[in-house]
């Protein structure tokens, strides 16, 4: 039901009225590296072996990504002195995450590389602007979908031989509700101050599920398989500041700092992992601490930043 309410207001959000008074379309440029909230999980995870201790990540590398944001739209529709604003946004990011992770004690070292990272979210905005002297206050209600997903890809090198095959995906979607403000203060004709925050921290926050399949094969003749599973929670918040130059009644530049602060966590994370050698499949004589810290290290609450510096520009349609 809430998925179904949640999709029923992105829609009204995005096609809106059809009798709006004015266009504007709005593209930037976000560079920046983007914290993950899995390299401390997978550390976690890859550290702690049920009982007794695995291996040891090293940081990642190949953190940065150029982000296009914003992409999108907003309608303003006059009431009275203020307007009724009815924005989209697409956001997308694609850093090319990699690590290295040696087995403790060392004898082997696993090249990880998460391929096809991306994190796709589509958001819709519900505003109400109201205008008072050289000040613009525009309280706002948005929907996001969003979707964080990548290909494992592993080879081992050392006393043993390994490497992923077959289909090694990851896939997390959740979508909901925030809250945000936006507000602008005219400094003289051309050039203003503004400020945006938003947060999901008076509502639910987001909800959705996470998937996670893996096949790994070692040369001594074993096939590891996990099949991983779990509810997905997600809360954010963003704040940016900056300048607004306006070129002319119908054109404007931004520029100034953007971050986004995600936290995410995996409630009801399960996994049994299987070791096939032969006709012979084993799960393990620690199966038992194996799902009890997993648990604990996949349902604990990581952070994902994303900043700093951004830039924009903006063109007004009258229709």
């Amino acid at each position: 039901m809430k998925q179904k309410f949640n999709l029923w207001i992105f829609l009204v959000l995005c096609l809106g009225p059809l009798n709006a008074n004015t266009l504007r379309l709005n593209v930037g440029f976000w560079p920046g590296n983007l914290e993950p909230e899995l390299e401390n999980r997978f550390f976690l995870d890859n550290l702690i072996e049920g009982s007794s201790i695995g291996s040891l990540n090293l940081p990642w590398a190949n953190k940065n990504t150029n982000t296009i944001y914003p992409l999108g739209f907003q309608y303003f529709l006059p009431v009275g002195k203020n307007q009724i604003v009815i924005g989209a946004n697409f956001i997308y990011m694609a850093p090319e995450y990699r690590y290295t992770s040696i087995a403790i004690p060392p004898t082997a070292v696993n090249l990880v590389q998460l391929k096809e990272f991306a994190i796709n979210d589509l958001e819709g905005e519900l505003g109400y602007q109201i205008t008072t002297g050289k000040i613009i206050i525009t309280p706002k209600l948005g929907f996001r979908y969003h979707r964080q997903n990548f290909t494992n890809s592993e080879l081992i090198i050392g006393q043993v031989f390994g490497f992923t095959v077959g289909k090694n995906d990851f896939s997390a979607v959740a979508n909901g509700n925030y809250l945000g403000l936006d507000f602008q203060y005219k400094i003289d004709n051309q050039l203003s101050f503004i400020v945006e925050y938003l947060n999901t921290m008076l509502l639910p926050g987001f909800s959705g599920s996470m998937e996670y399949k893996t096949t790994t094969f070692i040369t001594s003749g074993a096939l590891l398989l996990t099949n991983q599973s779990s509810s997905y929670d997600v809360k954010i918040s963003r704040w940016k500041l900056g300048l607004q130059y306006d070129i002319d009644k119908t054109k404007f530049f931004q520029f100034g700092i953007r971050t986004e602060e995600q936290i995410h966590s995996y409630p009801g994370y399960f996994n049994i992992p299987i070791v096939i050698i032969g006709n012979n499949a084993n799960i393990g004589l620690d199966i038992v601490s194996e799902i009890i810290s997993d648990n604990f290290i996949w349902q604990k609450e990581e952070k994902q930043e994303k900043g700093l510096i951004y830039f924009a520009f903006g063109i007004d349609l009258n229709l």
